[in-house]
């Protein structure tokens, strides 16, 4: 939890370094300064007004959307106390937009946006401004930017769910993987240490007895028992390199149970050398997120097939898909495969189907003979 408070946290701090880059809006702000006559006293109540509404807009990015209330109220106010003096201020009405869009649910947000609208026809029509425009482009510019805060809202949303996944699937994969190893040292070390007590134990006895030919041959059992149990210590550390798409797959099941999917996964997946398998694994992540992202069905299938010259692998769903769009996923897929001399067929006619073929690599050959 700590952890992914800090990245939360982290994530934040990043988005609020370029908060900067949105101030360009302040120039409808700044111009009328410029080119109006004011005092050198209105000048200065303006820039203090524009200088404690920069703050308010900083020290928003830095807060939660839940505790943006005020500081979007303190927004508001000073863009209300300035209108009459300075039409510019749609630029803060902008910024208002801006967050109500980012902070709140919709249905509140909307009816926050509209509650800024009124806000600027009161002025155009009962107030007053200097500009006749005021609430036409004053209506068009809040809108747009209250958008585009309704956008960045949703962004960040799926963003946090893309990191909320990974650390999930790091963590799940990790402790399989833990799990797999102690479990394999355990069977391994368990048998082993117990015969190296036992053969340690009849060696003593037997140099105790000086019968040194027998305690020479229990030494020697002992130290190919020992190789033996290092050679085992070691693949095991390092099966997990091994058995990435067995670990893939069960992320994937996991992925399409989240999206609201039943999974078959049928047949046995081949063992590939490393980079054939991460290939594999790639085509299917992708082939298995096309299915979360478009497909109206509730099954997907996995199905591992072979035959004496290729592997077959099917991935298809149950929704109704009218064509085929072949995308950069899709395209990346057929490349991929295709540069593993294999092939990528796609068919609608009965849900969406994708059928790979590798083809197997030959067996090396011996005096002749195929091994």
């Amino acid at each position: 939890m700590m952890i992914n408070e800090k990245t939360k946290q982290k994530a934040s701090n990043e988005e609020a370094k370029h908060a900067w880059v949105y101030l360009f809006n302040l120039g409808f702000y700044i111009l009328p300064m410029v080119l109006f006559p004011y005092t050198v006293s209105e000048i200065v109540l303006l820039s203090l007004a524009m200088l404690v509404f920069v703050a308010l807009y900083f020290y928003c990015f830095y807060l939660p959307r839940q505790r943006m209330f005020w500081p979007i109220i303190g927004m508001y106010v000073i863009a209300c106390a300035v209108t009459p003096w300075n039409p510019g201020s749609i630029a803060f009405f902008s910024y208002v937009g801006f967050f109500l869009g980012f902070a709140y649910r919709w249905p509140y947000a909307l009816t926050a946006v509209l509650g800024v609208i009124a806000t600027l026809a009161v002025f155009q029509w009962g107030v007053g401004t200097h500009w006749d425009l005021f609430f036409h482009y004053g209506t068009v510019i809040v809108v747009t930017v209250a958008i585009f805060g309704r956008v960045e809202r949703l962004r960040q949303r799926h963003a946090a769910a893309e990191r909320r996944s990974a650390e999930e699937i790091e963590r799940l994969a990790t402790s399989v993987e833990r799990e797999r190893i102690a479990r394999d040292l355990h069977d391994i070390l368990g048998h082993t240490l117990s015969s190296i007590v036992l053969k340690s134990d009849l060696a003593k006895a037997q140099l105790g007895k000086q019968q040194y030919d027998a305690a020479a041959q229990q030494l020697q059992e002992l130290s190919e028992i020992a190789r033996i149990s290092l050679s085992q210590v070691r693949q095991s550390v390092s099966g997990y390199k091994h058995r990435g798409l067995a670990l893939e797959l069960k992320r994937l099941e996991q992925r399409l149970q989240d999206a609201g999917f039943r999974t078959d996964i049928l047949g046995k997946p081949p063992l590939f050398d490393a980079a054939r398998e991460t290939t594999l694994v790639l085509a299917i992540t992708e082939l298995v997120t096309n299915v979360i992202r478009h497909s109206s069905g509730q099954l997907c299938t996995i199905h591992f097939d072979e035959s004496a010259d290729v592997y077959r692998v099917q991935v298809s769903d149950d929704g109704n898909h009218a064509e085929v769009q072949r995308g950069n996923g899709l395209l990346g897929v057929q490349q991929r495969i295709q540069e593993l001399g294999g092939s990528v067929e796609v068919s609608t006619a009965r849900g969406w189907v994708v059928a790979l073929q590798l083809p197997k690599l030959e067996m090396p050959k011996i005096n002749g003979a195929t091994t």
